[in-house]
């Protein structure tokens, strides 16, 4: 009697060879041998990953000089990427690279960093400002004044207003107090603008009697450009406490024994990223403050200014609880941080040799005096930045090697790291990750450069136990990815920095992952790579593939798969005219599901030859699936008709949902295994299989 046996989810992702014999395990049997440009969706079934849209070429086409995109978000309407290169910054909008005039050059803008700086830049935007930390360079900001004006420059940390002159003295009053004794005095400015106090002035100094309502000492300084407001300190105990202001423009003050507010002293300027060695590698925000860390020469400190006041690392004496913080991470070994991450009310930090928090020591907010490290995990990190995902901080462990997911532990009261690629580890093991992202929407996604230039990715909810990993292949090798929402805050978008070889050259470029395929309208699907599409008027001739001459591309138009064509001249002929098409490289989306074991009467059928005889599939907007068993093709189905032999005019049956039925006229096998394929540069999506099967009752092998 044959064996029904279901799959209703492939949310499990691809699976390690080492858990090929675990099928008790729930991601064996939701998992797959194979999952291969296609995506485990969270609510079960697998889709056809999007095709890559071509946006143009970078700048830089070295292959030694590396190229970053790095996400600009002023709102989720309001996106840009900028790729770094060697000496540039370009901007990029889904549409290309940015243009001010028609066919224009590209705009940019020159920095100082070097090919072997590019890597290493990391990145912490606020509004129009991204600031930039290398530890080669000192820190700076770029800043959009325009979509035309961006500017690049190096924070010096000092205050935007200058200092006052030494203050003069003048003793006045007509009832002297008793005794004497000296007075010292500075006076500040206040910035009208932005409220930022500046350096105190140069202390002077006089001698009096003990000062009263009628003996005082009049203050008075040259004014500061622009200035309407002053802070006047007198000395006390050895420390400057604030006596009073001078508002309106006014450059003097007269103190009359008012006592000294020691609790509230003028700021201690400081610039701790001078000369060669003093430069930090990281920058980041966290609690309103702008952070940097981790110095060649002090590896282990963290600078974070000023609350609300991002470019001060201002200090008092006694320090203030919006005062700029440093504080140094004391371990066992002088492993360097690699990476911050906020989450929550704590900044997660990651070292070659463990995991730590900085938190308060107590419960509130940092402050000066109210810092703590404590340990989390003696995990090393590799030099990746974190990831934050849901409620989840990602890392790549020290090697690259296997990716891992922090979060909270109330019963612990700590974070615990939680390996993410236990059961899918031959991926980063093969080829270490490189650089990655995080796409949230639609369907939670990292994505995850690797090594060798190939990509995978894995689905992650961790509130739904979806954990599943997959690998991705085009024509061409994969240099970096950044996420940032689309121009309609929709979707985020995967962009890509592709090296393809055209015409005997290698050649970068910059793509886009198109949106995911969810329509009634099969004209949109988009699913080749390096693709251009064209919508208008109908025609036979698709130009603007110049950076395809003469390859072999793809072309689906009007809902219809055409014959495969050579680029020549930059274009296409099609038989007849069209008015949508998509033409670009074609790529394979390749399913093997797992091999499916039972209890039967007299035991397991793990490893008992079985001969599949049908499989059953429930499909969703889906065109040109193919169903065959490993190790020959014995039955084809294309879902939705033939597309190849059936005419344009005559659109094939669009299968929105439906059900599939495929004989295969399989033998007994002891390794019989379906195979799900699309060649062709169609949508498809499985939500469901039931393989039809029978199982020997016997044990051994097929001979």
């Amino acid at each position: 009697m044959p064996i029904y046996y279901p799959f209703n989810m492939f949310n499990g992702g691809e699976i390690a060879p080492m858990m090929w014999g675990r099928f008790d395990q729930p991601r064996y049997q939701s998992g797959a041998y194979l999952m291969r440009n296609a995506v485990p969706l969270p609510q079960g079934g697998w889709t056809r990953r999007p095709g890559l849209v071509h946006c143009g070429q970078t700048k830089e086409q070295a292959v030694e000089a590396p190229v970053l995109l790095v996400p600009f978000v002023f709102g989720a309407r309001d996106t840009r990427t900028l790729e770094f290169g060697p000496g540039y910054m370009r901007v990029w909008r889904s549409t290309g690279v940015l243009q001010p005039g028609e066919g224009g050059a590209p705009y940019e803008i020159t920095t100082p960093y070097t090919a072997e700086d590019v890597p290493g830049l990391r990145f912490a935007q606020s509004a129009d400002v991204v600031f930039v930390a290398s530890a080669n360079h000192p820190p700076a900001k770029i800043s959009r004044h325009a979509d035309t004006d961006w500017r690049y420059s190096v924070i010096s940390f000092e205050p935007p207003i200058a200092a006052p002159g030494q203050p003069t003295l003048t003793v006045g009053g007509s009832v002297p107090g008793s005794g004497s004794q000296t007075y010292s005095y500075v006076v500040t400015a206040i910035d009208p603008v932005t409220g930022a106090m500046s350096a105190p002035s140069t202390a002077r100094d006089t001698t009096a009697s003990t000062l009263s309502t009628t003996y005082y000492i009049d203050i008075t300084w040259a004014a500061v450009a622009g200035v309407t407001e002053y802070h006047v300190y007198r000395k006390k105990a050895g420390v400057y406490g604030f006596i009073g202001r001078a508002l309106g423009g006014e450059t003097a003050f007269r103190d009359n024994n008012i006592s000294p507010d020691t609790a509230d002293t003028p700021p201690n300027i400081k610039t701790p990223f001078v000369g060669e060695g003093n430069y930090p590698r990281l920058v980041f925000f966290h609690q309103q403050r702008l952070g940097w860390a981790a110095t060649p020469n002090r590896p282990l400190t963290f600078w974070l200014s000023q609350s609300a006041n991002f470019e001060s690392l201002a200090a008092s004496v006694p320090p203030k609880d919006d005062d700029a913080i440093e504080a140094t991470l004391a371990g066992q070994q002088a492993n360097k941080v690699l990476w911050v991450k906020p989450d929550r009310d704590v900044l997660c930090i990651g070292t070659e040799g463990g995991a730590y928090l900085m938190r308060p020591v107590n419960s509130g907010v940092l402050t000066p005096g109210n810092v703590s490290f404590p340990l989390q995990s003696d995990m090393g990190s590799m030099d990746l930045p974190a990831l934050g995902a849901g409620q989840s901080v990602l890392f790549v462990r020290r090697g690259g090697g296997a990716a891992f997911g922090m979060n909270y532990n109330y019963n612990a009261d700590q974070y615990d790291p939680v390996e993410l690629t236990i059961l899918a580890n031959h991926l980063l093991q093969r080829s270490p990750a490189k650089a990655w992202a995080w796409q949230q929407s639609p369907h939670g996604i990292v994505w995850v450069v690797q090594d060798d230039g190939g990509l995978c990715a894995m689905t992650y909810l961790k509130a739904h136990d979806v954990i599943a990993w997959h690998r991705h292949d085009t024509d061409g090798v994969v240099e970096h990815v950044s996420c940032l929402p689309s121009p309609d805050g929709d979707q985020d978008l995967l962009w890509c920095v592709v090296r393809r070889t055209v015409g005997g050259v290698q050649r970068r470029y910059v793509e886009i992952m198109h949106p995911w395929f969810d329509s009634l309208d099969k004209e949109t699907a988009f699913f080749v790579d390096s693709g251009k599409s064209y919508i208008g008027e109908a025609a036979t001739v698709i130009s603007g593939l110049d950076h395809l001459e003469g390859r072999t591309v793809g072309i689906f138009a009007d809902g219809a798969v055409f014959p495969a064509q050579v680029v020549t001249g930059g274009q296409v002929t099609l038989p007849q005219p069209v008015r949508v098409a998509h033409v670009g490289l074609t790529y394979e989306t390749e399913v093997h599901p797992t091999r499916p074991e039972i209890g039967t009467n007299n035991g397991s059928s793990l490893m008992r030859p079985r001969r599949i005889t049908a499989a059953k599939l429930r499909i969703y907007q889906t065109l040109g699936l193919t169903v065959s068993l490993l190790g020959g093709f014995f039955g084809e189905q294309p879902a939705g008709g033939n597309l190849m032999s059936t005419p344009v005019e005559l659109l094939p049956t669009w299968t929105e949902f439906g059900d599939l039925s495929v004989p295969l006229a399989g033998g007994w096998q002891d390794d019989a295994r379906l195979v799900l394929k699309v060649a062709q540069p169609t949508p498809a999506t499985v939500l469901a299989m039931v393989l039809v099967m029978d199982i020997t009752p016997e044990g051994g092998s097929v001979q």
